[in-house]
């Protein structure tokens, strides 16, 4: 049902829909501007730069909450974000976590901290993501949530480490997921550190392409799955203030 949703607000469901409407209407000065309407609207999203703009929130509320200094971080949690199997039917990492364990392991070597990996089992016969970046990646000294699907779940299930480990922990994930993972936390009362991800402007960003759409797609996936968060009480306002 949230993919269905989910496909009618982003590309490229949203510009079928204005498509058909032009297909419906009987009148042609009206058809004429619902596909004008669809073409004027591809060209914008298909603009990496109107992603930006979008999902600029995304990466600067957290910075308004958070400690600057890593120094006061007690704790780093990795967020897994999927596996994959490869050709020869192994199962690895996806690109977006491989992303996200090289930032923590850049971390990791300006600050001695413990690093715990979260991460459930999300596809079938497949281990958790968890346990296979663990093993994959060869980090050792790491812990692992192993029982974690989704963020809300990880911030439940590391709640008590917030205590353990004086609250203050960094979470790395990726940029457009760190807000919905910094209010995540936040509301099972833990201090979150979020790494500072870069957001600046570059003059490819005002030629259309598909990393437009994605980096689109991915900032109202983020804005619908942190509203949901807020109506299922997943996420508490209230300690924020």
């Amino acid at each position: 049902m949230k993919e269905i949703l989910l496909s009618f607000i982003t590309i490229p469901g949203l510009l079928i829909i204005i498509y058909i409407l032009g297909l419906a209407s009987h009148k042609q000065k009206k058809r004429l501007k619902y596909f004008s309407s669809c073409l004027l609207i591809m060209l914008i999203f298909s603009l990496p730069f109107f992603g930006k703009i979008l999902s600029y929130p995304l990466l600067g509320i957290p910075k308004v909450f958070k400690t600057s200094n890593l120094n006061d971080a007690k704790l780093v949690v990795v967020l897994t974000g999927g596996i994959y199997k490869n050709l020869m039917g192994d199962w690895q990492p996806s690109k977006s976590t491989e992303e996200r364990v090289m930032r923590a392991q850049l971390l990791l070597n300006k600050i001695n901290v413990p690093l715990i990996i979260s991460g459930g089992v999300t596809k079938l016969n497949a281990p958790s993501e968890a346990e296979l970046n663990k093993n994959y990646y060869n980090l050792i000294y790491a812990k692992v949530d192993s029982i974690s699907i989704n963020t809300y779940q990880s911030a439940l299930n590391l709640k008590k480490y917030c205590s353990n480990h004086n609250k203050n922990l960094i979470i790395v994930t990726d940029p457009l997921h760190a807000l919905r993972s910094f209010l995540s936390f936040k509301s099972q009362g833990c201090n979150t550190i979020i790494l500072n991800y870069n957001n600046d402007f570059y003059w490819k960003d005002f030629i259309p392409s598909l990393y437009g759409f994605t980096l689109f797609n991915k900032a109202i996936y983020e804005y619908a799955a942190i509203f949901y968060y807020i109506f299922s009480l997943k996420i508490n306002l209230i300690n924020f203030f």
